[in-house]
């Protein structure tokens, strides 16, 4: 079999504790690469998690402090690739009480990343983008090519914000010095070690903890509005994919499986054991968009597998929250 492309590979990952991050942590390490492993906030429950290996260092190192992250890369021979999932982000009262501060410091942190790999001369940067810089006015899945070079617009939303303006750095870097970086847009993500905190906004986090409080999942509408969702592994594995394959600097991460937000909540509810029954809608609630989906001819053209179906990336994550819920009691 084989050498893994990662195998022997040093990589910096910033946010390393976080929902994707460790995700990103394990599976390089797994592939045979050595990790550092920066974090601004102490989780021990996510470390424990990790693997045990000589090939995973863990810091405790603020993104937003440019000095330090320069001296974990400048620490080490040589870094091959660093990968950016430091993220400033959180429930909707946050989101809309504090846009500024999270559009000032996730910009902070991407320039201290770019800034630090240039210096280092880092082959590869990975940015962590989102679909959200899509602006969703039409019924057509959204193309690589509908980003902020077709529809650039103002949006109180600061996480979005940052994620159009990464975006613009990334381009102007990239014709400035000649960098590789590359901008993974990603659908809606789920999986273990998602926000499971009591205020989520996250919408399968949501439900499950709404189930697991012994309320109802309300859906707002009738929920017919169509999302898509992958998990959190298949993120993290079409990403290195796409840095393996050299060809896409930004590239659409999800699936084909378009699902309404009725038929999740109704998936989400048998998953964890429940009936149709605890699901009820309130249809004077304001709804999303219709419909938002993404373009992945791309996709399918870099990543070299196939996503897993949403019924059963919902079950792993219910199993997961299951054996979570069982050591904090």
């Amino acid at each position: 079999m084989a050498a893994d492309y990662w195998a022997g590979k040093t990589v910096l990952v910033t946010g390393g504790l976080g929902f994707i991050g460790s995700h990103m942590v394990e599976e390089l390490v797994g592939r045979g690469a050595h990790v550092l492993c920066v974090y601004r906030r102490e989780k021990p429950e996510v470390l424990a998690e990790l693997p045990a290996s000589p090939s995973l260092t863990a810091l405790r190192i603020d993104a937003l402090d440019y000095d330090a992250l320069l001296a974990v890369a400048a620490a080490v021979p040589r870094v091959d690739a660093v990968v950016n999932c430091a993220t400033l982000d959180g429930n909707m009262q946050f989101l809309l009480e504090e846009s500024g501060r999270m559009l000032d410091e996730n910009m902070r942190i991407v320039s201290n990343v770019l800034n630090v790999a240039r210096h280092c001369r880092i082959p590869d940067v990975v940015l962590i983008s989102s679909a959200e810089i899509y602006s969703y006015d039409g019924t057509e899945p959204m193309r690589e090519e509908d980003d902020h070079r077709r529809h650039m617009e103002f949006s109180p939303n600061g996480y979005r914000m940052s994620k159009m303006f990464t975006e613009v750095l990334a381009d102007l870097y990239r014709k400035q010095f000649g960098m590789n970086i590359y901008t993974p847009r990603l659908t809606n993500v789920y999986g273990p070690r998602d926000d499971f905190d009591t205020t989520t906004n996250h919408v399968i986090p949501n439900m499950l903890m709404k189930l697991a409080a012994g309320q109802d999942i309300e859906i707002w509408g009738d929920g017919s509005q169509l999302r898509t969702f992958i998990h959190v592994q298949d993120v993290v594995r079409a990403i290195l994919c796409m840095v393996r394959s050299g060809t896409c600097e930004a590239l659409n991460i999800g699936t084909s499986e378009s699902v309404s937000i009725r038929d999740l909540a109704y998936l989400v509810a048998e998953a964890a054991g429940h009936t149709k029954n605890r699901v009820r809608f309130d249809p004077d609630k304001p709804v999303g968009a219709a419909r938002r989906a993404l373009d992945l001819d791309n996709f399918h053209r870099v990543v070299d597998f196939t996503p897993r179906s949403l019924k059963e990336g919902l079950l792993d994550t219910v199993q997961w929250h299951r054996k979570k819920a069982q050591r904090v009691r």
